[in-house]
């Protein structure tokens, strides 16, 4: 079910009643522990920024995988796991959450303007990989995927061979944010237990594999003690003001950005005219897995980590030796 569907859904007051989920049997909470190898805080400006990794002291390809609004850098956990497994004495994978988000906190953080996220992730990976010379991916799902393109686009970050956006367009985007709010209102407001809140996700449609749920939802909710009780880490209605600054001019900027380009989607009504011209004229690269909803790493993570790592094996630069030829004697 992709993010257009969840707001019909909501605007006709069908989504799952929450005592649906009441019970959440055999739905305890994964830990990130086997996704990635580590987790660490990285200062930046006025922000400790929340980092899940593998393979940092590797020199192979680095991935940067950049999460949607409300979601935290373990949307990416299976996926992540897939493509590190993929070559992990030579792959780096790495899943921030962006301010505001997962476990990431600092001053400022309601600012989720698209420039002060972009500055973000630079900030973020200069700190990482000073000096970097090795082959960047870029990875973004829904708001993440703006970023990605913004970041990418910018030429801010060396060495990028990759752009991947997966399920994100401008023109649905666009036509979907009048109606996010009455999405975000019809939601529970709080859970009574993370295995409740796991079960209500799954049970919505908003992400359909079991195991990935176990191990992000926890992530998307803060403990009250007093109330016994689980509520949305990231508050989504205040950002509003950002939304249209998020998406627009998205189109031109992915198949502007100077690098190869991958974009997965869950169908094909999702391209926008732009995207339908780029995609005739051979900008990008279009996988569509039709099976999953809008959290697609989440859904069909192996295939997602399957794309990502094929797509950057078809697009390294060529090092051709250079035959020297001696001259006749």
């Amino acid at each position: 079910m992709d993010l257009r569907q969840n707001i019909f859904k909501a605007h006709n007051l069908k989504l799952p009643p929450l005592e649906n989920a009441a019970q959440g049997k055999g739905l305890s909470p994964l830990s990130w522990t086997d996704y990635f190898e580590t987790q660490r805080t990285v200062s930046v400006s006025d922000t400790q920024f929340n980092v899940y990794a593998s393979g940092l002291s590797n020199s192979g390809p680095i991935f940067l995988l950049h999460h949607g609004a409300g979601h935290s850098g373990l949307t990416f956990g299976l996926a992540s796991k897939h493509i590190f497994n993929s070559d992990p004495s030579n792959f780096t994978v790495v899943a921030p959450d962006f301010r505001d988000h997962g476990a990431t906190f600092g001053e400022n953080q309601g600012n989720l303007s698209l420039e002060q996220m972009v500055d973000d992730v630079i900030n973020l990976f200069a700190a990482l990989f000073p000096d970097n010379s090795r082959d960047v991916v870029i990875v973004g799902h829904s708001m993440g995927g703006a970023v990605a393109a913004h970041t990418a686009a910018s030429k801010r970050i060396r060495r990028v061979v990759g752009l991947v956006l997966i399920d994100i367009v401008e023109g649905s985007a666009m036509d979907s944010l009048s109606a996010i709010p009455v999405f975000i209102n019809a939601r529970p407001k709080s859970f009574a237990s993370l295995e409740n809140a796991i079960a209500w996700h799954i049970e919505s449609d908003a992400i359909q594999n079991v195991e990935s749920a176990r191990l992000s939802v926890p992530s998307l909710l803060v403990s009250h003690d007093k109330s016994n009780s689980w509520t949305w880490r990231t508050q989504l209605l205040p950002t509003e003001r950002f939304w249209k600054s998020w998406y627009s001019g998205l189109s031109k900027t992915f198949t502007s950005a100077p690098t190869a380009k991958l974009l997965i989607l869950a169908g094909t009504d999702r391209l926008d005219k732009d995207l339908l011209i780029a995609q005739m004229q051979g900008k990008f690269q279009l996988e569509l897995l039709p099976a999953a909803g809008h959290t697609i790493q989440e859904d069909m993570p192996d295939r997602v980590g399957e794309l990502i790592v094929s797509f950057w094996k078809r697009n390294q630069p060529l090092n051709i030796p250079v035959r020297r030829i001696n001259p006749p004697s």
